[in-house]
């Protein structure tokens, strides 16, 4: 549904439903912070960065696109030849008897956070500044640009 919707905000939003059916997997898994993490960068961010891009660059939001392509036929093989390898590795492999896990130390949920907000904390927050300074950036150019629209549009456009 995500590529074959026609229109963009649509998209977006079938994104975020298949972002979070990947974290319910991960919770069905019991792997709780990779459910938490996906849900918080992946559907808090990456879908929110993709509308907040299509809101900046003032994409026709109500038109439909077309969405054929000379290459969906050649997608359609190489997908059915993927498909086909991978079905063929799995039924070949033995994948209970391939690894030994019993020297993995499972540490909780509270304890990672723990280790990342005590000994990581500096990247942690570096990270942070570097997406909101590229968030204000953005920001800032949309304004100007818009700016620029508009004594374009009532003939003040100025001559460098």
């Amino acid at each position: 549904m995500v590529i074959s919707a026609r229109n963009i905000v649509h998209s977006a939003f079938y994104l975020a439903v298949a972002l979070l059916c990947t974290a319910i997997f991960f919770i069905l898994l019991r792997a709780q912070y990779l459910a938490a993490v996906q849900i918080m960068v992946y559907m808090g961010a990456v879908v929110v960065l993709i509308l907040f891009a299509l809101m900046l660059t003032r994409t026709a939001v109500g038109q439909n696109t077309n969405i054929s392509s000379k290459q969906t036929v050649f997608a359609a093989i190489v997908s059915f030849l993927l498909f086909a390898a991978l079905s063929i590795v799995f039924n070949t492999t033995d994948i209970a008897a391939g690894a030994n896990v019993s020297g993995i130390k499972i540490i909780s949920i509270k304890d990672f956070s723990n280790i990342l907000f005590s000994k990581y904390a500096l990247p942690f927050e570096a990270a942070s500044i570097l997406l909101l300074a590229a968030l204000v950036g953005s920001v800032v150019l949309a304004v100007r640009d818009r700016q620029d629209d508009e004594e374009i549009k009532n003939g003040n456009d100025k001559k460098i």
